[in-house]
């Protein structure tokens, strides 16, 4: 049972995060967007709110208000001028090492 156990456990360690899960799809979904228009606040709100929404579905209110706050104080800030490609880069790398 133990070996169980410890192979489960290890399963779970290796899984992303559900704040890590948030973040990579709201890059995802971003990176689907037109490439040459400058990134809006409202857009990654959008995309942040959406990603958060279908990975914390079912989950106690507590839990999943505490999961999106986490992911959204990894969100980076976004730079003048900058794409949703770009930003989904930084995003892609913030929620690696998250």
């Amino acid at each position: 049972m133990s070996i169980d156990f410890d192979t489960e456990l290890q399963h779970f360690l290796a899984e992303p995060s559900r704040a890590q899960q948030i973040l990579t799809a709201t890059a995802s979904a971003m990176q689907s967007e037109n490439l040459l228009q400058p990134l809006t606040l409202n857009a990654v709100n959008d995309f942040f709110r959406g990603a958060a929404l279908v990975i914390t579905d079912g989950l106690p209110d507590v839990v999943a208000d505490e999961i999106k706050r986490r992911a959204g104080r990894a969100l980076p800030s976004i730079h003048d001028g900058e794409t949703p490609d770009a930003y989904a880069l930084r995003l892609l790398r913030i929620a690696r090492t998250a």
